[in-house]
């Protein structure tokens, strides 16, 4: 019995040291190799050459399976190609190393958006803010997804969780508070309201403002 004890405490100890590890190299930087690999593809991305690109963060990625960075920028130069299928998948693949990587989630809604998939794009947007409640930029596009299909009071709801955040500029407040005030307006109990009625003719000129009618 003692043998077996000291068996099952070695493998859980061993399962902790593992899991410790793992998330520290989750955090950790992309491997010297791979750093210097991101560093080249980003010169040929800033110098419009998105294949050559593609190709340097498939080889940093290659090099360091685990660099949540490498998964960044492979995705988005997927995305800036228009190839949106494989930005999807390696934004994905990167998530399923680390559903942590705020990143990621930002990286698959905007590629979903593009795509023309805007309820998987909020639902991705959704699971980052379940994860980081007070991330500004996915508060951002939750707020502009929520506005597109005239959803007016989950808009409300993410620009006063973004005018609750500290380090707010002077600038950045006083526009959230302009759609703050705005939206106070146009939320009703019944919502979201029909693109249909933001954007008939006799619509006020702030709900087609913010319908973006055309």
């Amino acid at each position: 019995m003692r043998a077996l004890a000291l068996t099952t405490a070695i493998l859980v100890a061993s399962t902790v040291v593992s899991t410790v590890a793992s998330s520290a190299a989750a955090q950790r930087g992309p491997s010297p190799r791979a750093a210097r690999l991101i560093r080249a593809g980003e010169a040929y991305l800033r110098a419009g050459d998105r294949g050559s690109a593609i190709g340097y963060f498939r080889e940093a990625l290659q090099a360091d399976p685990r660099s949540m960075r490498a998964y960044e920028r492979l995705g988005e130069a997927y995305r800036a190609r228009g190839s949106h299928v494989d930005a999807r998948e390696v934004f994905e693949a990167g998530l399923a190393r680390d559903p942590d990587h705020a990143p990621l989630w930002l990286g698959l809604a905007r590629t979903l958006l593009e795509a023309g998939q805007p309820e998987e794009a909020a639902r991705a947007v959704r699971s980052l803010l379940a994860r980081d409640p007070d991330h500004r930029e996915g508060l951002r596009l939750r707020a502009e997804l929520a506005r597109a299909r005239g959803a007016w009071s989950e808009a409300l709801t993410a620009y006063r969780a973004l005018l609750s955040l500290d380090d707010l500029s002077a600038e950045e407040r006083a526009e959230l508070r302009r759609y703050e005030a705005a939206l106070r307006l146009l939320a009703r109990p019944l919502d979201p309201v029909s693109a249909a009625r933001a954007c008939a003719p006799d619509a006020p000129p702030v709900r087609r403002a913010l319908a973006r009618c055309e």
